[in-house]
């Protein structure tokens, strides 16, 4: 695998990493993460166990994804991003098995954060130092800042 930078990442146990994947410098992937073929993921991230990333999404510096999140295809995550566990992120507004779909992935902006088993719906964007509680279910756009919860969030 050819990376941009000189360090490779820090795999711990088995990993599933599609060889386009660019790493920046000191990240570290846990158990059992799958990356889609070309995701970028800048320096000091942290992925932990049984993530899913979808390909062609960008995940800024610093930035810290915890046990269990899906993260659909093309989504961008800012930097210094705190992403709980088990927060689902989804890019299909009207889901059917077998059917075509225009994917709409959310967009995360720096420093924004995401309280565990909380879920973004499809091209919600979370503002930049956003805060959104556990188990909020996000139906549109937070802006910069706000802290939402509940279900729907506001």
């Amino acid at each position: 695998m050819t990376l941009p930078f000189a360090n490779e990442p820090e795999f711990h146990g088995t990993v599933s990493v599609a060889s386009s994947v660019k790493f920046g410098e000191r990240c570290k992937v846990w158990q059992f993460a799958s990356i889609g073929h070309d995701v970028v993921v800048g320096n000091d991230v942290v992925i932990g166990s049984n993530v899913w990333i979808g390909a062609g999404s960008v995940i800024g510096s610093g930035t810290r994804i915890q046990h269990g999140v899906f993260i659909p295809k093309n989504t961008l995550i800012g930097q210094g991003v705190f992403i709980g566990p088990n927060v689902t992120l989804t890019d299909d507004k009207y889901p059917r098995a077998g059917e075509p779909y225009i994917p709409q992935s959310p967009t995360l902006e720096a420093c924004c954060s995401l309280g565990a088993g909380c879920v973004i719906l499809p091209g919600v964007r979370i503002g930049k130092g956003a805060m959104v509680g556990a188990g909020a279910v996000v139906t549109s756009n937070v802006a910069p800042g706000l802290t939402v919860k509940g279900c729907p969030a506001t």
